[in-house]
């Protein structure tokens, strides 16, 4: 069944009891005008009847002489016809008509009535005459009502022109208060219905949410029963929105927890369709968060593995941990995975959660950190096993010896020193990487000739020595954004190593230009060519990382401590910039320091 306004459920009924009470008043009114025109006619044409009966008595006692003439005169003269009927329904005489060919009128109802000894009277439609008449009968003598009837009767127009008058007035006045009482019952049920409708709308604006209250309604008008609803509805609402509000802070923080997770988090219904997944389970998967919201985890997430474990987690009612390891766009990715069984507010089991930590990097980071300590500790014990042995055979007794005494200090002295540098490139390597992650490196526009003539300078002793000439080519001019130090340290170790690998007698190019590629950004290259025995292919993919060394013979007898490249590597990390090399055994090899050029940080 169809609802309905309640402005129509007020306005309608009552203008229909009003428009009811109105026609009903109006017929009742109308009725009892016209009996009472009625009624005064027929007392009217009475009292003619009275007055007339006597001389008809006279003329009916003498014999009938006269007595049509005196109807159709005196008939005339009252506008009113005349009949007088014998006892036995015979129409003696008559104003309008011959008396001879009149029908029997003793069945007539006014007569009837007469001949009984009443006053008879009818408003009825003359067949003679074509019209409605009223017909007042009287006996001619009361005490011998069969003696005769004296009939007196008057058309009913002047009766119907006077109703209709007083029906047209009564109409037009009932439809005036019909519009009248139509416009207060609209006024009513519109004055009743609006609050209502108002807190409607205000109860559907505070479900929507763009509302904190319904309507107060504090209006005298009103009913008691409505001011009390919209209080009611008011309280309502504040407690809604007090509630609401306290959910929706909630929401925001387990929303603000569960996207700032780092780890991954995924929600699965028990017919394995993903209900939801943060940024870190969508990174991890490369998925769009919203997009695989509802889909099959199996049209989404193709891995068996995964597939297997969820299957288990809802098959059981236990949480569950497991290490994957599961091949993400071509790469393998441990993670480790706990599943928490998801239950709807009755405490029905509706899916799992499952929390995904990624242990890739981890691992990868556990195991540079035992390379990392594996090579730090072969360095370090090295030159410790060096100088302890030479210390021992002191202490055996070639102390004794001056000779050989002064031979053993000296090699103690040169794993002393070997041991201080490797003790300097691992802070130095500490103090570049904890630069780079917190504090970051300052850059200033700074002109790279004399950085570089600096580091020529720092290298000049040890070129010196093997004869070994460094050649600096660079434009005064080129200024770039870069930090002075770190700098000059990183070009010192690639000079530093171009000389100790270089034969004796031969040169050393180190060349500062800016350069620009078909389709690549302006970078400044720095880069030192020695005339080495140049680097294998299988070696240049690991040159940079920490103690790698080509010829570990070699280089301890050099006295390099396998980290300047790598410290030269995080240098030009620092500046957004890389390293390279290019070399082939036989002809030397040049490294490269590239370095990005900034929106105003390189001119010439």
């Amino acid at each position: 069944m169809k609802n309905t306004r309640l402005f129509w459920q007020i306005f309608v009924p009552a203008l229909l009891i009003i428009t009811t009470s109105i026609v009903a008043t109006t017929w009742i009114g109308t009725r009892m005008i016209q009996s009472f025109y009625y009624q005064q006619m027929q007392e009217d044409i009475k009292d003619r009847a009275l007055l007339l009966k006597p001389h008809i008595l006279q003329l009916l006692a003498a014999g009938d002489a006269g007595l049509q003439e005196f109807c159709r005169q005196n008939g005339r003269l009252a506008d009113t016809r005349i009949t007088v009927i014998a006892g036995d329904g015979t129409v003696l005489a008559d104003s309008n008509e011959n008396p001879a060919r009149m029908d029997n009128h003793g069945h007539r109802p006014e007569i009837v009535i007469a001949m009984g000894g009443a006053v008879g009277s009818s408003l009825r439609r003359s067949k003679t005459l074509a019209r409605n008449m009223l017909y007042v009968a009287v006996p001619l003598k009361p005490n011998r009502p069969r003696a005769g009837v004296l009939r007196l009767s008057v058309a009913a127009t002047a009766l119907e022109t006077v109703l209709a008058g007083i029906y047209t007035k009564i109409i037009l006045g009932a439809c005036l208060i019909g519009l009248l009482a139509a416009c207060f019952s609209f006024w009513m049920a519109r004055r009743i219905s609006r609050p209502l409708e108002e807190m409607r709308q205000g109860a559907e604006q505070l479900a929507a949410g763009t509302a904190q209250l319904p309507v107060v309604m504090e209006h005298v008008h009103l009913s008691r029963e409505t001011t009390e609803l919209a209080r009611s509805l008011n309280n309502m609402a504040q407690q809604i929105h007090s509630r609401m509000k306290t959910i929706i802070q909630q929401a925001n923080e387990l929303e603000a927890v569960f996207s700032s997770m780092t780890d991954g988090v995924l929600a699965v219904a028990a017919d394995q369709r993903i209900i939801r997944l943060n940024r870190a389970a969508a990174e991890l998967f490369s998925l769009d968060s919203a997009a695989v919201q509802g889909k099959p985890m199996q049209a989404v997430l193709r891995s068996m593995v995964l597939q297997e474990f969820v299957t288990r987690a809802l098959a059981g009612t236990e949480t569950v941990a497991e290490n994957l390891v599961l091949t993400l766009d071509g790469r393998e990715t441990n993670l480790r995975i706990r599943s928490v069984p998801l239950a709807d507010g009755e405490g029905r089991k509706m899916g799992v959660l499952l929390v995904m930590n990624n242990l890739t990097r981890v691992n990868q980071l556990e195991t540079v950190r035992r390379n990392f300590v594996a090579n730090v500790s072969h360095e370090l014990k090295t030159p410790i096993t060096s100088i302890r042995g030479y210390v021992e055979t002191l202490l055996d007794g070639a102390m004794d010896d001056p000779e050989a005494a002064a031979g053993f200090l000296a090699i103690i002295n040169r794993q002393s020193a070997r041991l201080d540098a490797i003790v300097d490139d691992l802070l130095s390597l500490a103090r570049i990487e904890d630069r780079a992650a917190n504090d970051g490196i300052c850059l200033e526009q700074e002109k790279i000739f004399p950085i570089l003539e600096t580091a020529v300078q720092a290298c000049s002793i040890q070129a010196e020595q093997k004869s070994v000439a460094v050649v600096l080519q660079c434009d005064p001019l080129l200024t770039a954004a870069v930090n002075q130090a770190m700098l000059e340290q990183a070009v010192i170790n690639l000079l530093t190593n171009a000389v100790k690998y270089s034969p004796d007698g031969e040169t050393v190019t180190i060349k500062a230009a800016c350069h620009r590629g078909v389709g690549e950004e302006k970078t400044i290259r720095i880069s030192v060519r020695d005339q080495g025995p140049g680097i294998a292919p299988e070696h240049l993919d690991r040159l940079f990382e920490r103690f790698y060394r080509c010829d570990r013979a070699r280089s301890r007898e050099s006295g390099g401590t396998g980290l300047g490249l790598s410290i030269v590597k995080h240098i030009a990390q620092c500046h957004g910039g890389t390293v390279e090399v290019t070399s082939s055994v036989g002809t030397g090899s040049v490294f490269t320091l590239i370095l990005p050029v900034r929106s105003g940080g390189l001119s010439v």
